[in-house]
């Protein structure tokens, strides 16, 4: 199962017909060379158009939804850490799915949309940022190992979730919310051998620890031409 996944992975994220270079979001300035600009609207239309096909999808790359759409089935457990289009996505494709969400408002519109859909495959957290200051032994650990940005946010209940699970219970992870690098970490060792490990937004430089620390996972990065998502196969 795991070399089928690889290769399936592999396969989608070398596909030409998808966008394959990172085109970063660049300043409309007299300085942009024409050639950018071209390439700004190829991306453009590119994934408007992969909208059109796809209308009801997470907001990750076009290879990633094709990968989703070809090797998630009803007999996974899923996790995602934020919520929204990609909770109604997986909750059609899965077994069940845990959805961990840390924005208030955003959770009561979603909430009451699986309500009025009878979504029963859900379980769905609010767990919202705390208000508290680290003690220094706290500070070590958490600003110097890891990213200062994220550890400064207070979101300990938050990434600390998933350990209430067992180990090697979940088929698929999806990290796309709040403090990521401590998210991914926990839900590491949650994730089942052959599993799939998908982190949105990966061309962000603060989320370099994840890519140390699953350094020997085989993997492929995807992009829309802005953003990139980062899936890994859990060795």
């Amino acid at each position: 199962m795991k070399n089928k996944l690889i290769c399936e992975l592999n396969k989608i994220a070398s596909n030409k017909l998808l966008i394959q270079k990172y085109f970063p979001l660049l300043e409309i300035s007299t300085n942009v060379s024409m050639l950018h600009r071209v390439s700004l609207i190829f991306v453009k239309v590119h994934y408007k158009f992969f909208n059109i096909l796809y209308p009801k999808r997470p907001w990750t790359s076009p290879a990633s939804i094709l990968f989703f759409d070809r090797n998630l089935n009803n007999k996974m457990v899923g996790l995602e850490y934020g919520s929204g289009r990609s909770t109604f996505y997986f909750s059609k494709k899965i077994k069940h799915l845990v959805s961990i969400e840390h924005h208030e408002e955003w959770f009561t519109s979603v909430n009451k949309e699986l309500t009025e859909n009878n979504v029963k495959n859900v379980d769905y957290f609010l767990i919202p940022k705390e208000n508290f200051s680290l003690n220094a032994e706290d500070k070590d650990i958490f600003l110097n190992e890891f990213d200062e940005y994220e550890s400064k946010k207070n979101y300990l209940n938050y990434y600390n979730k998933v350990n209430e699970y067992p180990d090697d219970y979940f088929d698929f992870v999806l990290i796309d919310g709040r403090a990521r690098v401590r998210c991914g970490l926990n839900a590491i060792k949650k994730l089942k051998s052959g599993g799939i490990f998908v982190l949105d937004n990966s061309e962000r430089t603060r989320y370099k620890h994840l890519f140390v620390e699953l350094e020997n996972w085989p993997n492929a990065n995807t992009t829309n031409g802005f953003m990139n998502t980062t899936i890994w196969i859990k060795p």
